[in-house]
This record gives structure tokens, sequence and C-alpha cells, in this order.
């Protein structure tokens, strides 16, 4: 009944007020809020008049060495999605907006995942996420050859999210152009009570449901958290249904004092996930909800199923020397179609498991003097069972492609960090050596295997000063590389299988920035950076083949830029944060033929963006949530010959808590993109055809109940 008559809002809503006029003062009103709040900022941290207040330390894990964030010489931004209860937890897209840099597409479409680009990293991607490490408590969830997806992931326990925005392949190896660090529900979800359960029911547009529950139970030593999520809908257009159920178990075990084991096991089923597909600028316009006709024909989607495990072992010998060790196994079973008639129906296992351990000391010589150090290794394996069939409109034919692939890394690091009085200084040095091979084992058509070992070294110093002891101004180098993924690697756009032409993509980051905190009730950061790349590599389609996604190394980019986030607390009645970014990622060297690119900007990513967040405490129980996102223009293509003009998205949510018979209850109801702004969901770079539109919804409606018992 609920969903009946929400429903039936939503249709009376769209139908009566297609267009707001307010919406340009609204824009206005709301940039204006943040120059001042930025500006304002910068006054207030020149009153001498102001009592310096105690700040609680904010540690980041990310960095391997947890340290507070204050003392750190890299852009670190923390996020703790404390509004998640009033939010769609459609994607974790929600929980990224408001960290500068970071830019996100695709979140409605099931079948491609949700694509993350940091600073630029990870916009290749025709799926999932690459360039951008993704560690989920502890674990990576970016496999080997660099390819992250996070359709496992549970929205509804994420604790804390830690963005590193720098190159971090001196920590992480492969694939780290960013780094984001998830940690979920853990002993603080207990608080002062041995068990807790929740429960979740929401609905949303086109026909979406949702289904969430939470229980913990303190036995002991152990914290035990088992979560589950049912997803469902049929999505904004056509050809876009998915269907998902997801379940995830942590057990922290206090051994001893010195011992802790923590166990996660995971599962995901996914058995639909229809791909729309890219459309042209013209059906863009005129049916933005219309799917690609070959995607329909050809029933192009995808159905996973993966489950994951992992241990992960503390000691600590005493106050000093700590060690941390982790195995982990995940078998992921995929079955796509793309439409592609010739090769697109597609059957891929794929194991990813390893094992890894550090040792972390620290001394304490003096008052002032203080070094941490750490050393370790990872072991990485990824083993790719690829089966390619012909797509016979959705089923799958005559087979095309039988190959083994593996991916195998060993990394070795370390890392120092050196505090002496108001300076830190840090430093961490990588070599990783990767071994790719790939086993042609159908030979009709000859023998298309092949093998490369594409071994480097990383590393990564910084430099910090605490000038008072809330602010500190930072500068760091780094150095980042990306492999070509297994599943670039065999897409041969010169035919056969194993392409050895691609390489991997190495850069220099440089940065210069300054973060601290005021008066116990605001968090500042201001950066600036310059990135430089080699070997870029780049999405694009042929004739022959369009819809399959081919990659090359294009030369040489620069990307320069900068970015700002402010969070300030007016009370306990609003909390203000806002994020922006000015941007400027451009090729120096790209030829194509007699196609000269230098100059033009990389396709997929906005000139600027922006963020603002206001939450209000209405009255009690009532809280009004109000985000706003500015995107700049962006190409969809090399030759930068396609432009999507900018464009501005409007979130408002409100929820009432209340308490009875002893649960705390918490209706929820959200609209996004109130405005009905049409933008792009995703945009299908060098699409083939020029189909590289994927509308967003233009008004999505949601709403439920939760409950704390």
């Amino acid at each position: 009944m609920f969903y009946c008559s929400f429903a039936n809002f939503e249709n009376k809503l769209k139908a009566g007020h297609k267009q707001f006029p307010f919406q340009r003062l609204l824009s206005v009103c709301l940039m204006t809020l943040n120059f001042e709040l930025f500006f304002g900022l910068s006054a207030f941290a020149q009153t001498d008049s102001i009592e310096t207040q105690a700040l609680e330390p904010i540690v980041v894990e990310a960095l391997k060495i947890p340290k507070p964030w204050l003392k750190s010489s890299t852009s670190t931004y923390l996020t703790s999605p404390e509004s998640k209860d009033q939010q769609a937890q459609n994607s974790l897209q929600e929980f990224l907006w408001q960290t500068p840099s970071i830019y996100s597409l695709n979140a409605n479409n099931r079948a491609q995942d949700l694509r993350i680009a940091i600073r630029g990293f990870g916009s290749r991607a025709s799926f999932g996420v690459r360039g951008v490490k993704i560690i989920v408590d502890g674990i990576p969830e970016t496999t080997t050859d660099g390819q992250g997806q996070l359709d496992n992931l549970n929205l509804g326990i994420i604790d804390r999210i830690e963005v590193l925005n720098g190159g971090a392949s001196g920590l992480y190896g492969n694939a780290s152009g960013g780094v984001i660090n998830i940690i979920t529900a853990g002993e603080e979800w207990f608080e002062s009570k041995d068990r807790f359960a929740t429960l979740g029911l929401g609905f949303h547009s086109f026909s979406g449901q949702q289904y969430q529950f939470t229980v913990g139970q303190k036995l002991n030593k152990h914290n035990i958290i088992f979560h589950g999520n049912h997803h469902q809908g049929k999505g904004y257009r056509d050809h876009s249904r998915f269907q998902s159920t997801n379940f995830n178990l942590k057990v922290t075990s206090q051994l001893s004092e010195q011992d802790e084991l923590q166990t996660i096991v995971n599962y995901m089923d996914s058995p639909l996930a229809e791909d729309p597909g890219g459309v042209t600028l013209s059906q863009y316009d005129s049916l933005p909800t219309s799917a690609r006709v070959a995607n329909e024909q050809l029933n192009a989607g995808e159905a996973i199923n993966q489950f994951k495990t992992s241990l992960n072992y503390k000691h600590r010998f005493n106050e000093s020397l700590h060690l941390n060790a982790t195995g982990f196994y995940s078998r992921r079973s995929f079955e796509g179609r793309i439409p592609v008639a010739s090769t697109g129906a597609i059957d891929l296992g794929r194991d990813f498991y390893g094992h890894a351990a550090n040792f972390s000391g620290r001394w304490a010589p003096t008052s002032k003097k203080l070094w941490n150090w750490q050393s370790g290794y990872d072991i990485q394996f990824q083993r790719d069972q690829r089966l390619r069939f012909e797509n016979l409109n959705g089923t799958a034919g005559t087979m095309v492609l039988d190959q083994k692939e593996r991916f195998a890394n060993i990394g070795i690091y370390g890392l120092s960090d050196f505090q002496w009085d108001s300076w830190v200084f840090n430093v961490s040095v990588r070599y990783d050596f990767n071994a790719i091979r790939v086993d042609d084992t159908l030979l009709d058509n000859g023998d298309d295997s092949g093998e490369i070992d594409l071994n480097n070294i990383n590393y990564s110093m910084g430099l910090a000063y605490a000038f008072h002891p809330l602010h500190t101004l930072f500068v760091n180098h780094s150095t980042s590389f990306e492999t070509p993924t297994l599943n670039e690697l065999s897409n041969n756009p010169n035919g056969g299988g194993f392409n050895s032409s691609l390489k991997p993509k190495q850069a220099n980051h440089f940065e210069l920035g300054i973060k601290g905190a005021i008066n116990g009730r605001t968090i500042y950061q201001l950066s600036g950076y310059f990135i430089l790349s080699e070997d870029e590599l780049l999405p694009f389609e042929i004739e022959s083949e369009p819809g399959r996604t081919f990659f090359r190394n294009v030369g040489n980019t620069e990307r320069k830029g900068i970015e700002w986030f402010i969070s300030h607390s007016l009370g306990d009645v609003v909390k203000l944060s806002t994020s922006w970014s000015l941007q400027n990622f451009s090729f120096t060297d790209y030829v194509v033929g007699d196609d000269d690119f230098e100059g033009n900007r990389l396709p997929g990513l906005p000139n600027y963006q922006g963020f603002i967040q206001v939450d209000v405490a209405l009255a009690r129980g009532l809280n009004l949530l109000m985000q706003n996102q500015w995107s700049g223009n962006i190409y969809a293509d090399d030759e930068n010959s396609e432009q999507v003009d900018s464009f501005m998205v409007t979130n408002l949510s409100l929820k009432y808590d209340f308490a009875w018979n002893h649960v705390k209850w918490s209706p929820y109801f959200g609209v996004n993109n109130l405005f009905q702004t049409q933008y792009p969901d995703n945009i299908r770079i060098n699409a083939f055809g020029g189909r590289y539109y994927e509308a967003a919804p233009d008004i999505f409606f949601f709403g439920g109940l939760r409950a704390n018992f």
C-alpha cells in the first residue's frame, strides 16, 4: 500500500511540474553560501581572539602506518556516512560526492557497475573501477590486474571511508592512482550494549525495492555482525532490470591481550542485470529512457555469483612491535552478453587469492622525536578461465575463444615515518614483480597464447610542517603505475587473443597543500597538484565490432588542479560541508594516424566539480538533508568533438526519528534530481557511431522505514 501511494505521488509531480523557475536562484544562493563559507573561513583563521580547542584525533588507516590526519603529508579525506539512513543507498556514489576530485559515473547501470575516477585516474574503465585501489576491511577488492567491482559491497554497514587522492603505488602497487579504503561495522556499533538489530524496508522509483537487516552479538571475547541485503528494480531506462542479494558475516575475536583474529565471509548473487547500452545524442534528447536496439536484441547484460572469505591476524609483541597477517580467497562466476553477435557471449570463472604480512615498529628516543616504520610483502594470484561464444539473440552459440589467463604479483615494500617536533617526513619504496600469461586452448584458429612481465618500482616521499597545533602545511611527491587488465590484454583489435603491445601506464604526482581545524567546529583542506603520465590507456571501439571495447596506449598526459574541502558545524542544529575541484586534464603527446590530439582534454572528466551539503535538525527527531552537485562540461571522445554541457543536480530528503515500544523508528523520504535536470548517468568514451550517452533518471523518489532494536 505504501508503494502504491508512493508511485502515484511520483506520477502526479512529474506530470504537473516540468520546470522549476527558481532552480537558477537556488544554484546562485548555494554557490554564494559555498564561497562565503570558504572565504569566511580564511578570515576566521586569521582572527587572534579565537580560542584553540582540543580536536579529537582523526586517525587514517589507509596510509598503512595509522596516524593522525593532521600529521600526514598527503591529501586524505575521511567520510563517515552519518546520513546514510535517509539516503536511498542505491550506489556508493552517494557516499563519495563530498570528496573533492572524485568523479563517478554509471550509478544506475547495474551491468556496468560504478565507474570512479580520482584526479582522472580510473576514467578509462568501460565498466567497474580501474586505476584506483579499492580496499574493504583490509582486504583488496581490486584484483591483481587492477580491476575493481563494487557489486558485492554492502552499503548499509559502511562505517567510514578514507580516500587518498595522490599516487599510492609506493604503498599498494598496481592500479593505485588513488585509494578508497572502506571500513564496515565493528566494535563501535555495540557501544555499551551486547547485542543489536536493525531492519530496513525501502522503495524507490521504477519499482525499486530494498530489504536489509543487520544483527550484532557479543559472545565473551567475540563480536559477531551479520548483514543481509536484497535489492531489485526495473531501472529508469528500457532493458535495465536488476536483482541482487548480498550477505556479509564479520567475526572479531580477541584471543588474548596480544592476539586478535578477524574472519569475514561475503556472498553475493546477482542473477539479473540488464545493460541498456549507450545511445546517440538525438536518441538521448528525444527519448532518454530508450535502450540501444542491439542491446535489446542480443539481451545485453550479466549474471554474477561471488563468494569471498578472509582471515586477518594481529599480534602485539609489545607496545613498539606489531605483526599483521592476512589471507583471502574469492571465487567469481560471471556470465555476460555484450551486443556483438560474433563474440558477445562470455563465460568467466575467476579465482583471486593472496596473502600479506607486515611488521610495524616505533621508536621514541625523546618526547619530540618519533620514528614509525613498517616492512612487508603482498602476494596475489588471479586465475581467469575465459570463454567466448557467438551471441545468438541472447543465447550462447559456437565457441570462439577458450583461454586460461594468469596474473601473479609479489610486492615488497618498506615505509618510514619520522616526526621531529613540528616536522614530519615520510617515505615509502615498493618493488612489484608482475607475471602475466595467457594460454590459448582453442587452437582451431591458431595459437594466440602470450606472456609478459611488467615489473615496476615505485616510491613516495612527503614533508609536513605544523606551524600551529591545528594547522599543517604539506608537500609530497609520489609515483603510480597501472598495468593493462587481463580483459584488456585479451581484446586485440588486430584479431587474435593476447595483445602484447599494451604497456603499463606510469605517472609522477606532485602536491602542495594545507589542512587544519578551527575552534573545534571547522575542518578544512586545500591542495594543488600537478601530475605527468606516460603511456595513458584509453578505450575505443572499431566499426567491425561496435559495442566491444578495446584499449591502446595514447602517449602522455598532464593533469593539474586545485581542490578544497570544508566542514563546519553550527552547534547541533546545522552542519555544512562543501568541496570543489578546478581541474585541467589534457593530452601532451597523442597521435593516432593522421590525427594529433595534443592539447585536447581527456574525455569523460569535467573541468570542474562542486558539492555542498546542508544537514539541518529542524525539530526534535526531524532532520533535513540537502545536497547540491555541480559538474563542468565533459568531452565524450579524444577528438573533443562531442561535448556534454555543465549541469547541477539537487537532492532533498527528510527523516524522522522517534522511539516506541523500546524501538527507534526512522521513516524517511527523499527526492533525487529535484529539478529534473537532464544529464548523463554514464558516458561511453570513444564509442563507435556516437553512442556515448546513458541518461540518468529525470527524477528519483525514494522512501522507507528503518528500525533499530
